[in-house]
């Protein structure tokens, strides 16, 4: 008996569903993408159940007569390509003839089109790839498509999904990139039968601004450069808009949405004074040249494209960025808004460093031992704060009196010398730790307390936001931030943690939101997610100038915690360099 089978329709079709369709936001994709080069000015989202439930898209572009809509169901049936040739040359988003067999093989769609100069358009109905319902209907010109109950025939496809935040944050991606590629085009987008957004047809400049807020171009630079049959538009953001996600970068080639690990590394290396270690830049960027210069039939979403010549376009990116940003100053980045207080100091944190994982000989440094002075200082303001002399009272080793001096340097780094060197410690790094670890003993006791603020903060959250906001928000009120609702997505901020000193309570917000979405994504669970996005952004920051009292408390809070060798990120909060080191760099042999 033969071993190898031709495949059923029905299978064929549901394993290109998994290279097309890997969740609603990929649906979401191919629908706008047909309603684009069906030449429609009139784009409407409408979703439901974060996608699983209902995506529809309405255009009103070219329609379809009823041969052109059932053929448009079968595997590799497409108007946009008649040659070889023609591949070579694609100027449509969709090509393939897979998207719309492979979308209706897995789940449940309703489909209404009318070309134009058609007495009347046509309904069709078709679940799990099948054609069920066909009827004539009177429609203006254009299409209406609607998919529902996404993988209901393919549940081992669905458990793959990710929370309503995440696959909804993923759909709005889509939107924002399709409508940041066609501003010439008006764009409707609604969630659970809320209006999320309505965008009129403008200029790429306006619609940055409906999209990203009032002012948003303020914080960009405009890219403008041609050579080489190449042009290079759009615009690249300022240091403020610096983020350690990568949400918001968009590219674009020939007005196609696309990921491009060569093009960001243009952007990369010409940021490169403008940029920390692990930031990434935000930027805009449409690239417009000749189609036969590059391949978009290289990836089944055509996400990603194989060009000719890759060196002569990276290099034309680099220089229109180079060119853009000359008189570009860095500016004070978010997060150094203020010093947060640290809390008091404990009583004996020397007596809770036996079971921690510091190296002995820090440890030991650290842990009084006899009758003695010590004294902490700062190189920049030169401040020294004597104790009490060896001969006014006896000091025990449960008594934390004996300390090495120490010294903040670049307000960055404290340091300190030990027996057998020198201890560094980062100060960021190790308040993140002492917040981390104090946030999630304050959801086990609901001990944070609030701080009033004198005139309660508006915060005004977009769709993405807002569905974060959501899953974290009972965690929030642990954390002694007190919020309530206000109007559509905009919330009143009334009280923050006590102690939290910051010019922007709202400001830190936005910013705990996108770091909790990266500790989700490095598999955190929620609540410590959510205590690591509140540490980071409340932590201390380089440029923060500590006194001499705030030196010691932060050291011996740290030291005080369970795992003060390593922030939430898994970054060190203290490197010892050995004496021995010292010497070998300074080449002495004795």
């Amino acid at each position: 008996m033969a071993k190898i089978r031709i495949l059923p329709e029905n299978l064929v079709n549901q394993i290109a569903a998994g290279e097309v369709v890997e969740r609603a936001a990929s649906v979401l994709k191919e629908l706008v993408e047909n309603a684009l080069d069906a030449g429609a000015t009139r784009i409407q989202i409408h979703c439901k159940g974060h996608g699983r439930d209902l995506i529809q898209v309405v255009d009103d572009g070219c329609g379809m007569a009823r041969d052109d809509m059932q053929l448009a169901f079968e595997r590799h049936a497409t108007s946009k390509l008649a040659h070889a040739d023609d591949l070579y040359a694609i100027r449509t988003m969709g090509f393939r003839g897979e998207a719309l067999p492979s979308i209706a093989s897995v789940s449940s769609i309703e489909i209404r089109s009318s070309a134009e100069g058609q007495a009347s358009g046509t309904a069709l109905r078709i679940e799990a790839g099948e054609i069920l319902h066909e009827e004539p209907i009177a429609a203006p010109r254009g299409t209406s498509i609607a998919v529902h109950s996404l993988f209901f025939n393919t549940p081992a496809r669905a458990k793959f999904l990710k929370s309503r935040a995440t696959e909804l944050s993923h759909m709005v991606k889509i939107f924002k990139q399709y409508a940041i590629a066609r501003p010439d085009i008006s764009w409707y987008f609604s969630h659970e039968n809320s209006v999320e957004y309505t965008l009129p047809a403008s200029s790429l400049h306006v619609r940055l601004e409906d999209l990203f807020g009032s002012g948003f171009n303020e914080k960009t630079l405009p890219l403008d450069f041609n050579q080489a049959g190449i042009t290079i538009a759009g615009a690249v953001g300022k240091p403020e808009l610096n983020r350690k996600s990568r949400g918001d970068q968009f590219i674009f080639l020939n007005r196609r949405p696309i990921q491009s690990a060569l093009l960001h590394s243009a952007f990369k290396a010409a940021l490169r004074e403008h940029l920390e270690p692990n930031e990434w830049p935000f930027y805009v960027v449409f690239v417009e040249m000749n189609p036969r210069e590059f391949d978009v039939n290289v990836h089944p979403s055509k996400l990603e494209v194989k060009f000719v010549d890759e060196k002569l376009v990276h290099a034309t990116l680099y220089r229109a960025i180079r060119l853009a940003i000359p008189s570009l100053v860095t500016a004070e980045r978010p997060g150094e808004m203020g010093l947060p207080a640290l809390g008091p100091l404990s009583a004996h944190p020397a007596d809770r460093l036996g079971g921690s994982v510091v190296p002995e000989e820090i440890r030991q440094a650290w842990l009084p031992s006899s009758r003695f002075t010590y004294s902490t200082q700062s190189i920049e303001q030169g401040v020294t704060v004597e104790g009490e002399s060896s001969g006014e009272r006896e000091v025990t080793r449960s008594e934390p009196l004996l300390r090495p001096a120490i010294y903040q340097m670049h307000n960055k780094y404290l340091i300190s010398s030990v027996k057998s060197g020198i201890a560094i410690i980062d100060q960021h790094a190790a308040h993140e730790r002492i917040l981390y670890e104090r946030a999630l003993k304050g959801f086990e006791e609901r001990a944070f307390h609030s701080q009033q603020l004198l005139f309660p903060l508006l915060l005004e959250l977009d769709v993405e936001e807002d569905a974060l906001f959501q899953e974290v928000r009972e965690s929030l009120g642990s954390l002694g931030f007190v919020i309530r609702d206000f109007g559509p997505r905009t919330y009143s901020v009334e009280a923050v943690p006590a102690g939290l000193k910051r010019a922007s309570e709202t400001d830190m917000i936005h910013a705990m939101l996108e770091e909790y979405v990266e500790f989700r994504h490095a598999n955190f669970e929620p609540r410590k997610a959510l205590a690591a996005s509140f540490a980071c952004k409340a932590a201390l920051r380089t440029g923060d100038t500590l006194t001499a009292e705030e030196m010691t408390s932060l050291v011996d809070e740290l030291f005080a915690t369970e795992f003060p060798t390593t922030c939430p990120h898994g970054r060190p909060t203290i490197i010892h360099l050995k004496l021995t080191e010292l010497d070998r760099r300074f080449k002495r042999t004795e």
